[in-house]
């Protein structure tokens, strides 16, 4: 489960930073936390339907 939670955060982390870093370093870094965020809840509920 763990493993998971970290891998979604960090795959959603870099593709967020990746899409806003036109938009600035500062938003970049914002929207990347909350992409991180949303990574960990996406690897929670992935880790949570697989029964891991």
């Amino acid at each position: 489960m763990k493993l998971l939670i970290g891998l979604c955060s960090v795959i959603m982390t870099y593709a967020v930073w990746y899409l806003a870093e036109p938009l600035g370093f500062m938003w970049a870094f914002f929207l990347s936390s909350l992409g991180s965020l949303l990574g960990v809840y996406l690897g929670w509920r992935l880790a949570r339907h697989f029964g891991l």
